[in-house]
This record gives C-alpha cells, structure tokens and sequence, in this order.
C-alpha cells in the first residue's frame, strides 16, 4: 500500500460543505487550496493528519477553556467570581475535568500520527494549564452582575422545535444551532433574550475586538430573522472586559445576507477545481499540509534563512544514490549531507538519484550543512510538476 508520505495528492478530493458556517467561509475564503487539502481524504486517513505543535495546542486548549466558561457565565449575567452563580458555571461545564481530558484526547490523537514523535507529546500538566487559563480570565473579566439570562442549554434544538416559542417561554436562550431557511448556512447562536420587547441577539468573545466578529454577529442576526421570521432589534458582542451592542435594521441584515450569499457562491466555485486556488501567505508556514501545496511551499521556503541550528523544513534533491544511513544532495543550491539512523532509512518514500524530497522538522547540524532526519521527520516525496 501507498504510504502517505508517497502519495502526490488526494485520493478523493474534499466536495464543498453541505452547510457553511462563518469559519468555514472565512478559511476558504483566506486560502482555498489550504481548506481543500485538509478535508480531503488520503489513502487510510478520512482527512489530512495534521499535527500540530504541542504549544500551540496547549494554547488552544486554554482558549477553548476560557470561551466555554464565558458562555456559562453569559447565561447567568457575568457573575462575580465570589458568587454562587459563577461556581455553578464552573461546575457545569466541568472547568478542571476540561483539562486533563483535553489534553488525553490529543495525545491519543498524536500518538495516532504517522510520524509521531517525544517532540510531539503534551507534557505540561493539565493543573498548570488550568492555572493559566485562570489568570488570563482574571486579568480581563468583568462581572456585570446582571438578572441571569437562558436557563439552560437548548443545543440541537433548532429542528422540531420553534426558537422564537421557545424565546417567548424562557425569556432567553442559548447555544441554539439556527440554520438558513434557503441558504446552506448555519451558526450556533450563544445566546439570544428578550429585550425591552425586541430580539437581542448575542456573542461571547473572549480574544481582541476584530471586525470579523461584527460581520459573523450580523449573520447570526440574519439567520435568526428568517429562521423565525422576527428580526432583531439589537445585536451584542459581549467581550471578557466589555460589551459591544449595536443597533440593526432591515437594512443592514438584508445588505448583509446578499453578502452572505456571495460568499456561498465564491466558495462554491473556488472548490470546483482540484487542486482549488492557492493564496500564499504569511501563514503558509504553519500550513499543515505545506508540503503539498507547492505555491505555498516556494513562498515559505523563500522566506526563511539558511538555518543553522534546532529543526527547520528543506526542500532537497537527491544527489547520489543512498547509503542505509544518507546521502549527499542539493538544497537551495549548495550541497548539504541528510543522514538518518538505518532504522529509520527503512521507512521514507523510495530513494534514488534525482528524486527530491521535502523534509518537515528535520534537525540542522554542524551549522546548515548536514540534516538529521529524525524518526518524527516528515518526508514527503515531490512530484516532478510541484
């Protein structure tokens, strides 16, 4: 069998989305090759393996921690950390269990990769990350001590049930998935309450104020509208340390969803090409699926120095034909050693002269002239069209 190491492209290229969401429309929209390589399926692999870095990672699980105490707290009108109301939102969503599962599920889902390594192993203990997610929410939160607003979570209720019914018999509700009558678009809504008569219509954010979050916020307005047939009056970005409320008409939600629209049909055509667009970037270095995109890989490679210590990515060529342990080749133009243990030489793509290789997290010796190709060094094998 074709390992995935050696295979140049998908063995079933991804189809558009059944629904979009706003994400899914941002990240096509930014590259759409990128979206595309990353849902398609690889040989054994449903999707891309991707395998993220294990601080990034631990950042992302602090973020995920911080934004779904947030949204228990939203429920409850932002209480202050002393109160009843706050410890019944800890307690709800399991705040110090998040941690500790978090972190097994993804060590499970690394250890999976393959090309795992001790490099790519959680290590930091899920106490200490639950300390920083505590002080990070600290130094923004602000209680408002407000009338607790939805009761209770009415996720995947969106279907049989009526979310306007349900409005009306709550007051308010939250975490409620609304998708677009007409258009393949859906969101989950946090929350949405019963304002001096109107709609209001709101989303926790825990990050920097951005412009995306208005435009996502007036899609959520729209899909309310024509999902209940009862526009909102009010929509509300509600941050750790303050709250953004907008007043919206007809207008705006009908100038927003023709945008919306757009974007659907952009995104549509976008996929219809295998391989789709390529917008390389300043981003293209963290690209999972980099090595097989080959206008992101020039313009990573461009970017980059001549490393001369830790780990880096290389584009080389084969020069001569292997030994069990390396070979001479030609990286950038000038001639580099790659070298491996015997053990691991049995594992990469077939090696012959001429054949170029891109190597991700291979370690830079003796100061840029010789590459060590580690047992979790990815080694892709390069088509000569790339």
């Amino acid at each position: 069998m074709t390992s995935f190491y050696e295979l140049e492209a998908p063995t079933t290229w991804a189809e558009p989305p059944a629904r979009y969401s706003f994400s899914s429309l941002q990240a096509i929209d930014a590259c759409p090759r990128k979206w595309q390589l990353l849902h398609s399926e690889w040989g054994e692999h449903g999707r891309f393996p991707q395998r993220p870095h294990p601080k990034a990672l631990e950042g992302t699980i602090v973020h995920e921690a911080i934004e779904l105490l947030v949204r228990a707290l939203g429920k409850r009108g932002l209480p202050s950390i002393t109160s009843p109301a706050f410890r019944e939102a800890v307690a709800e969503i399991d705040f110090w269990g998040h941690f500790a599962r978090e972190v097994e599920k993804w060590n499970a889902r690394l250890a999976r990769h393959p090309r795992s390594g001790p490099f790519f192993v959680l290590r930091t203990p899920p106490r200490e990350l639950a300390n920083r997610a505590i002080r990070l929410f600290r130094e923004q939160y602000t209680p408002l001590d407000a009338a607790p607003q939805a009761k209770a979570s009415t996720s995947g209720e969106s279907g049989p049930v009526d979310p306007m019914a349900l409005l009306d018999q709550r007051g308010a509700v939250s975490e409620i998935d609304v998708s677009h009558p007409e258009l393949p678009f859906h969101g989950v809504i946090d929350l949405v309450e019963l304002v001096d008569g109107g709609v209001q219509v709101v989303d926790f954010k825990t990050g920097k104020q951005k412009e995306e979050h208005e435009l996502q916020l007036q899609l959520y307005g729209v899909l309310w509208w024509r999902r209940t047939g009862v526009r909102p009056s009010r929509l509300a970005i509600q941050y750790l340390n303050q709250r953004r409320e907008l007043r919206v008409g007809e207008a705006d939600l009908v100038a927003a969803e023709r945008r919306l629209e757009e974007s659907i049909a952009d995104a549509g055509r976008l996929l219809a090409r295998t391989p789709a667009e390529a917008r390389p970037g300043k981003d293209c270095g963290y690209c999972p699926a980099r090595a097989r995109c080959g206008a992101g890989w020039r313009a990573y490679q461009a970017s980059l120095g001549r490393p001369r210590a830790g780990t880096t990515d290389l584009e080389v060529t084969v020069g001569v034909a292997p030994s069990p342990n390396g070979f001479v080749g030609e990286a950038g133009g000038r001639e580099v050693n790659v070298v491996y243990d015997a053990a691991v030489g049995q594992h990469l793509p077939a090696l012959e002269a001429g054949a170029s290789l891109r190597l991700l997290d291979v370690v830079v010796r003796d100061e840029g002239k010789t590459f060590e190709v580690r047992p979790w060094t990815e080694v892709y094998g390069v088509p000569e069209e790339a």
